[in-house]
């Protein structure tokens, strides 16, 4: 993990499944140190834009690039899928994956495994099989096998789809903890605009692949200025 300063840099962004551009995004900068809510409708390439960033999926054109004091080879970079997987062994040994080749001593990566289960609520189940777990377990235990690790940059998506609002409110407060340690920068996409006012200081709203709001989240979220944003925000007005 890096103590430097960095951003990440987008330009000229797209990503097409043949004839069809899910992607289109000019220009976008995300600082180290924040939260960002990315939000949007379904299909607006919220996923396909984590997992452009993550490396899972190839972009079509454009660049991606590390800024100010941190190169890109200096990141440690965390991606947890919407749906999370969970390996057949033990829920404690699904965490303690994550350190396999990390040169820590034994006895650190237990103590990692066991607080990192304690914050997602998932201590009683440590010697559970993966295989049994519901999906909202599995999501839960694939968060906490990236919170073991010193990560600069956490790319989430959806974390909490499976989940109840116990479950979400847990994992929530998990991932503020986690940021006040580390000092990360965290992009989560969300469908929902209440979710990303409780984990972001800023958003980036996206509309058929193209962004249409950035800025700090109480302000994007409250006056867009842009006709999509107007009205995916009418659909969540009370």
């Amino acid at each position: 993990m890096t103590s430097a300063r960095f951003t990440i840099n987008i330009a000229g962004l797209t990503k097409a499944y043949g004839k069809r551009t899910v992607l289109d995004v000019d220009s976008l900068t995300l600082e180290s140190g924040h939260s960002y809510a990315l939000v949007g409708p379904n299909g607006c390439g919220k996923s396909t834009l984590i997992k452009v960033l993550s490396g899972v999926e190839p972009m079509t054109a454009g660049r991606v690039d590390v800024g100010g004091s941190a190169t890109r080879e200096d990141l440690a970079v965390g991606y947890m899928p919407q749906r999370s997987y969970a390996f057949g062994f033990s829920v404690f040994r699904n965490v303690a994956m994550a350190l396999h080749d990390s040169g820590k001593p034994r006895d650190e990566i237990n103590r990692r495994v066991r607080e990192a289960l304690e914050a997602v609520g998932m201590a009683d189940m440590a010697d559970s099989r993966g295989s049994g777990l519901s999906g909202g377990e599995a999501q839960r235990v694939a968060l906490a096998r990236m919170l073991v690790q010193d990560l600069d940059v956490l790319l989430l998506d959806e974390p909490t789809a499976s989940m109840d609002i116990a479950g979400t409110t847990l994992v929530e407060g998990a991932l503020a903890a986690y940021r006040r340690r580390t000092g990360c920068l965290m992009l989560t996409a969300t469908h929902a605009p209440s979710q990303a006012r409780r984990i972001s200081d800023r958003a980036v709203m996206l509309a058929e692949g193209r962004v249409v709001e950035f800025g700090d989240t109480a302000t994007a979220l409250s006056y867009p200025t842009s006709k999509a944003g107007q009205e995916f925000l009418s659909y969540w007005a009370v």
